[in-house]
């Protein structure tokens, strides 16, 4: 695993405020919601994988 999602995330949010602001406002918000479900499963997933190391370690 040599990504974290920590780090995943970040990159997701830095492309996708490049993308917002080169993409016609109408479009924005289409976009928006589509990043932040993205972000969501991202943040979900970075819990999870947090979650099964703390146990793999017991």
């Amino acid at each position: 695993y040599s990504e974290s999602a920590y780090e995943r995330y970040n990159k997701v949010e830095a492309l996708a405020t490049r993308a917002v602001g080169e993409i016609p406002s109408s479009n924005n918000l289409r976009l928006q919601n589509l990043v932040e479900s993205q972000l969501e499963i991202t943040k979900t997933e970075s819990f999870l994988i947090a979650l099964s190391a703390k146990f793999a370690l017991k």
